[in-house]
């Protein structure tokens, strides 16, 4: 009970020396400025940060006057949603000397009901916008999103896939309306096949010779666990990746930071369905409908692409990529929905799976 206490008293002198320091923190004059009038920026957890980090990598200054208890709410109840607060220099609490033309966010212009345009729009909804997936939070903090990679490079005519596999864990989307193959029915459907390879360093990939190509590479987690800034680099060694469902929905940041190197995504039809726009079959990914589907993919079609028809779908890729899921296209976006007052959904993860239960 003592040592709560004092640890208690710690957080909250902590707390308040953090909080002063922001408090004294003045932005270099700007006149792109995000205001941001948000009472429950906590329902958005993760994806809130990402939303505010997205107008920071833009260029603008952001704005989020907050009072202390507001400030402590944000710092320590989630992770990531407390790195608005707690990574440097990323946002002034005060609210003078704003220049005219500032972009405001507030909750009534957002929503968690990510879903339901799938679901209950037959995925058609042109007064609403759907803010992308993005690359795992850390990428942007630790400012590796954007590492110089080849995508010219020679690549395996292979597919890869990385992540975690835990069943405990990936099983919960089987409690959801979607349909999507879990990860750990991909991962067992692909164990069976003759050429499966399970990698355990970075060197299986970039030692790698031409007896890689029509390869089915995983790297599972328990046997190498990628580090966050090689990821993308792995990722452009290959023709293929295959996306695996997130543990309660079909989206994974996985699967924006393949195509962010122009690696084509091998993906479930429910699962390019909720992209926004949709990924299209043979266009900016290969799409599959069931395992019986996927297995004729991989029987007859998906090494049978020539160079050239690769290197157009590569193409496409990192064109969606640019478009639609860089921090500058993503906040050009989010402006123009706001000019014409459309709806703006915002990912919520298990909040936004709960309306379409």
């Amino acid at each position: 009970m003592i040592n709560k206490k004092i640890n208690q008293i710690k957080r909250l002198i902590s707390d308040s020396l953090a909080f002063f320091k922001l408090k004294s923190y003045s932005q270099p004059e700007n006149q792109k400025v995000l205001l941001i009038n948000f009472e429950n920026p906590n329902l958005y957890h993760r994806f809130f940060y990402l939303l505010v980090k997205f107008y920071q990598l833009s260029g603008y200054n952001i704005r989020y006057p907050m009072d202390f208890a507001k400030f402590r709410n944000l710092r320590n109840k989630d992770r990531y949603l407390g790195l608005i607060v707690r990574e440097k220099n990323f946002l002034s609490i005060n609210k003078k000397n704003l220049p005219e033309n500032v972009i405001e966010i507030k909750d009534d212009m957002f929503s968690p009901d990510y879903f339901s345009t799938y679901f209950e729009h037959n995925n058609i909804d042109k007064n609403a916008f759907h803010v992308p997936m993005s690359f795992h939070p850390f990428m942007y903090n630790q400012g590796i999103w954007d590492n110089k990679i080849d995508t010219d490079r020679k690549r395996f005519n292979s597919i890869f896939c990385y992540g975690n596999f835990d069943a405990k864990a990936y099983l919960d989307i089987k409690r959801t309306e979607f349909t999507v193959e879990t990860r750990v029915a991909l991962l067992d459907f692909f164990q069976k096949k003759e050429n499966f390879g399970s990698i355990h360093g970075k060197e299986d990939i970039v030692s790698a010779n031409a007896s890689f190509d029509k390869k089915y590479v995983f790297a599972i987690k328990e046997n190498y666990a990628i580090k966050m800034e090689d990821i993308r680099e792995l990722l452009s060694y290959f023709n293929f990746y295959l996306c695996c469902p997130g543990v309660v929905m079909p989206l994974c940041h996985n699967v924006i930071e393949a195509m962010s190197v122009g690696t084509i995504p091998l993906i479930q039809k429910e699962y390019a369905e909720v992209m926004y726009p949709n990924l299209e079959h043979k266009v900016n990914a290969i799409i599959f409908d069931d395992l019986n589907h996927l297995k004729q993919i991989l029987q007859n079609e998906i090494f049978t692409y020539s160079e050239h028809e690769i290197s157009i779908m590569k193409n496409n890729v990192l064109e969606y990529y640019n478009e639609y899921l860089t921090p500058d296209s993503l906040v050009r976006h989010i402006n123009k929905s706001i000019a014409e007052k459309k709806m703006i959904y915002l990912q919520a993860e298990h909040r936004s799976v709960n309306f379409v239960r």
